[in-house]
């Protein structure tokens, strides 16, 4: 499967990614950052729903055939630790909101 050199910016938006653009890999499901509040509402949406697939995707107890039990708990580590990270991050934007 070949990508093309243009994206949407989200999954409602027409906006183009101009030709030349690096992108991600995974590929986004958007190509520019939004440029509303509205679209950056659709984007965290979908942005919260990966994240929750992710989560469901590790592997619990004895983990995925061929994968190391050192190389589970390091990944359960990093994503926890990155979790925690991120939403220590989100509380302190929803407090500022809070108090604004």
């Amino acid at each position: 499967m070949t990508r093309k050199a243009k994206g949407v910016a989200s999954p409602q938006s027409p906006r183009t990614i101009p030709p030349g653009t690096p992108v991600p890999w995974p590929p986004s499901p958007w190509g520019a950052p939004p440029l509303t509040t509205e679209e950056r509402l659709q984007c965290i949406e979908v942005l919260v729903e990966r994240i929750a697939s992710h989560a469901r995707l590790l592997p619990p107890g004895g983990g995925r055939n061929g994968v190391s039990a050192e190389a589970r708990d390091q990944a359960v580590r990093a994503f926890y630790e990155r979790l925690v990270q991120a939403e220590e991050e989100l509380r302190h934007i929803q407090e500022k909101l809070r108090l604004a």
